[in-house]
């Protein structure tokens, strides 16, 4: 059995938390993965890299897949709606959905490998928080241009 680190499950909870609810409809569960995974490629690919997220994406199944075989086919590259409302219906939302904090989680302590958890966990933690103006800033609040 894999330790995590609590930080790194933490913010993976939250991330699930704002994507899903409590959603439990294999249909729901299935459109809040696919969100997750978009959201989590699309903030994480800009800091990474399409190859680096790949790869760092296709690690973390294997480790969670490992505790979680409920992730089964599962890419997380999209697409993915048919598998995990399969993997719902055979599985449980409940499993489906501890699988996927675990992916991400396994996700966050990979990257933390390269460039430290904390760093890491800020990356992430921000994901899906919808900010006042419907964008979320990556600006340093006060810093200025030139």
């Amino acid at each position: 059995m894999a330790l995590r680190s609590a930080a790194a499950t933490e913010v993976a909870r939250q991330l699930w938390a704002r994507v899903a609810g409590d959603t439990s409809e294999p249909e729901e569960v299935a459109a809040a993965a696919a969100r997750m995974c978009t959201q989590l490629r699309g903030e994480l690919e800009r800091w990474i890299g399409a190859d680096g997220y790949r790869t760092a994406l296709d690690r973390a199944l294997v480790l969670a897949r490992a505790e979680h075989p409920a992730l089964g086919d599962l890419s997380c590259l999209g697409g993915d709606e048919p598998v995990t409302t399969a993997a719902v219906q055979a599985h449980g939302s409940g499993k489906v959905a501890a699988g996927l904090v675990a992916l991400v989680a396994a996700f966050i302590e990979l990257l933390g490998l390269i460039i430290g958890e904390e760093m890491a966990v800020r990356l992430v933690a921000p994901i899906g928080i919808p900010s006042p103006g419907g964008l979320v800033s990556s600006e340093t609040e006060g810093r200025r241009n030139g």
